[in-house]
C-alpha cells in the first residue's frame, strides 16, 4: 500500500490516477491518502496491518478492503466498534466513488477517479533517446 506518494514519472502518475484510494478527511491522520494498490489491505490498531490507526476505538484487526474484479469490498473482521459505510454499520459492503467509511474516530472518502489526472489517448508517453515520440511515426 502506498501512502501520500510523491511521483516524478508520468507513467507512475497515470497509475496512481486510476488506483483506488482512501482519503482521510477526519481523524488523527487527516489529510493523508492511502493507495489501495494491493489485492487485500488490512486496517487495524496493530502495526502489522497495512494501515495502522492508533485509536482506542479501532480493533487490533478491524477490517480489510479487497480489490477483486475491478471492485473494492470492505469487510469488518468482527470489530468491537464496527465499520461504517455511509453512516450504516456493515459486515461487508461494496465501495463506490465518494462513499464515506468510518473506522473508529477516522473518516475516509473512497476515491476511484482523480479529477486532476486525465488519461488522453494521444498523449506522448514514450519518447525515444533521439527525442522523437511515437506520435511522429503514426500515419495521418
Amino acid at each position: 500500500m502506498t501512502t501520500n506518494k510523491t511521483v516524478e514519472s508520468h507513467i507512475e502518475r497515470l497509475f496512481l490516477a486510476i488506483t483506488p484510494r482512501l482519503v482521510l478527511v477526519d481523524g488523527p491522520l487527516s489529510g493523508l491518502t492511502f493507495y489501495l494498490d494491493d489485492p487485500v489491505v488490512s486496517i487495524g490498531r496493530l502495526g502489522s496491518n497495512d494501515l495502522c490507526l492508533e485509536d482506542p476505538f479501532v480493533s487490533r484487526h478491524h477490517c480489510v478492503i479487497r480489490n477483486e474484479d475491478d471492485e473494492c469490498l470492505i469487510e469488518d473482521l468482527n470489530s468491537a466498534n464496527g465499520t461504517y459505510l455511509n453512516g450504516e454499520r456493515v459486515n461487508k459492503g461494496l465501495l463506490n466513488e465518494g462513499c464515506i467509511i468510518q473506522i473508529g474516530t477516522s473518516q475516509f472518502v473512497f476515491k476511484l477517479k482523480n479529477p486532476e489526472e486525465t488519461i488522453t489517448l494521444g498523449q506522448k508517453l514514450i519518447v525515444a533517446n533521439n527525442g522523437r515520440s511515437l506520435d511522429e511515426f503514426r500515419s495521418p
